[in-house]
């Protein structure tokens, strides 16, 4: 999720307006959004019911919620809520979604090796791995 965040921060750093975001080189920074946040949302949804449980105050339903609203109305979703999650809820969501992980990292509930494979990987680039250290 974290990844998927750091990317499409990257593909809107610049882009003031929404019509701006979903017009940027043929709507490529806007469909490569669409297609992070149903990742975002899979890797939610991926979670265990017990971390969804004790992380209540973050909104995996919310976030499950775009994900299938993205995926099966594609074509007819709106720019403009689109923009305001990506500027909006995901600058919210990003530091929970960070402390969930270090809490868990912290009290050993985290698979040490998964996260040093992770921070090997040429995929994970935007992600600040120190800031996980155990």
């Amino acid at each position: 999720m974290l990844e998927s965040m750091g990317k499409i921060e990257i593909y809107t750093q610049h882009l003031t307006t929404a019509i701006d975001f979903f017009q940027k080189d043929d709507q490529m920074q806007f469909n490569a959004s669409l297609l992070l946040l149903i990742n975002i949302g899979e890797q939610a949804n991926r979670l265990s019911e017990e971390i969804k449980s004790r992380y209540s105050h973050i909104p995996f339903q919310q976030i499950r919620g775009i994900r299938n609203r993205v995926a099966h109305d594609y074509t007819g979703i709106d720019y403009e809520l689109v923009f305001d999650i990506v500027n909006k809820d995901l600058t919210i969501l990003k530091p929970r979604i960070s402390d969930l992980l270090r809490a868990e990292i912290a009290s050993g509930n985290f698979d040490i090796q998964e996260l040093k494979a992770a921070q090997d990987s040429q995929f994970y680039k935007h992600i600040d791995f120190k800031s996980f250290a155990p």
